[in-house]
């Protein structure tokens, strides 16, 4: 096993490794309206089931806005939830919740040591962009440091590493040539060396030269096709990149087929980077309220790399979606492959109602602190 690469401080909260502390989650005030303005669909199912799926020494924030406190009461009272829930209330004259996707919204670092702009050891600092609401207000909650900063980089085009941070494509073109610079927007951000999911078209057809054409992204963020699992299979970060099928059998598509052209090519830069990768079943299927045809994001996931007291096995929470779509067996298939990597799979329900959004579990989610524990935080998978 590869000793692992010390990362300067501050930096980002990992999506792998120690076990998850704190968490936070948010809730937009539509939500708690009625069924019906959302053609059937209820919102507030699986973020209810992931509260409810995690454990009682896991402290989650629930960000909402003032004017639905009671509300936000009146839903948790049905949950009984076992984690510790803390209510983060936005003040109507500063801002909104203005949607689920948290992940999106701010991004967290923690300082091992004292660290400028950290008061004490394992400070937690929220880097928020200008004018955001949301990351200020849990910040002031929490009495913690804000940092504010020029990049524009969404949490869900990012995946962190122990060592490595990827990130799409379509975010890094934005922000300009990475370089090493302290000047940087991303150095700023977090000091690990980057890595691209991406893809490049060449002549025609899908290629990973790197000197031959220009590189595209597929999907809006990196975090609905690719999974961390805090593994390394011979040397390598293991990762998990979804395979696009049709799950009706006796139906054909272009964009299913294009999916699939384009997260192989994916794949193989993502391997020509030093990554080994393992596919994982994703299924694309009509959303039950949009009528579009997309995919279900199995790989939307949180992980940890430590095993909890009372348990043999890390954990994994994973989206399912047949609770309310005929999706069964791709919901067996993706819980089995986690469990063959030696996880205890948490399966979290309702994700179908979310679908047309395109947006999964990790998206509703922001692990504010882990628990790192050294001995387990790398490692390693033998197949």
């Amino acid at each position: 096993m590869k000793a692992p690469i010390p990362i300067p401080v501050p930096a980002l909260v990992a999506d792998c490794g120690g076990l998850v502390s704190q968490i936070a989650l948010a809730v937009p005030t539509a939500f708690f309206q009625s069924a019906d303005v959302f053609d059937g669909c209820r919102p507030l199912v699986p973020i209810g089931d992931l509260i409810r799926a995690l454990p009682a020494d896991v402290e989650v924030f629930l960000l909402v806005d003032d004017t639905a406190v009671s509300l936000a009461n009146n839903w948790i009272s049905t949950l009984d939830p076992v984690c510790s829930l803390h209510f983060v209330a936005l003040d109507r004259s500063t801002g909104t919740v203005p949607g689920p996707w948290i992940q999106d919204m701010f991004h967290v670092r923690i300082a091992p040591a004292p660290h400028a702009g950290f008061d004490h050891a394992d400070d937690m600092q929220i880097v928020v962009a200008p004018g955001d609401p949301v990351g200020r207000c849990l910040a002031d909650f929490l009495a913690v440091a804000v940092a504010e900063l020029s990049v524009d980089l969404p949490g869900g085009n990012q995946l962190v590493g122990r060592d490595f941070r990827l990130i799409g494509h379509s975010d890094l073109q934005r922000q300009g040539p990475v370089d090493a610079s302290s000047c940087n927007p991303l150095c700023m951000l977090d000091p690990r060396p980057v890595s691209v999911f991406g893809y490049r078209l060449h002549s025609g057809a899908a290629s990973t030269d790197a000197a031959s054409g220009r590189l595209h992204q597929y999907g809006f963020h990196v975090d609905q096709f690719v999974s961390l699992t805090g593994l390394d299979k011979e040397g390598r970060p293991l990762l998990l990149v979804g395979e696009p099928h049709l799950a009706e059998q006796d139906t054909s598509s272009i964009l299913v087929d294009n999916a699939r052209m384009l997260l192989d090519a994916s794949v193989s830069l993502l391997v020509e980077q030093g990554f080994a990768v393992i596919r994982n079943p994703v299924p694309f299927v009509v959303a039950p309220d949009s009528g579009k045809r997309l995919p279900r994001l199995y790989n939307n996931v949180i992980v940890e790399n430590a095993v909890r007291e009372g348990r043999s096995k890390p954990m994994v929470w994973l989206p399912q979606f047949a609770d309310v779509e005929p999706l069964a067996s791709d919901d067996a298939r993706n819980l089995a492959l986690w469990e063959e990597l030696g996880f205890d799979v948490i399966p979290v329900q309702g994700w179908s109602h979310l679908a047309s959004r395109n947006g999964a579990l990790r998206c509703a989610s922001k692990v504010l602190k882990r628990v790192a524990d050294q001995d387990r935080y790398k490692l390693n998978f033998h197949r």
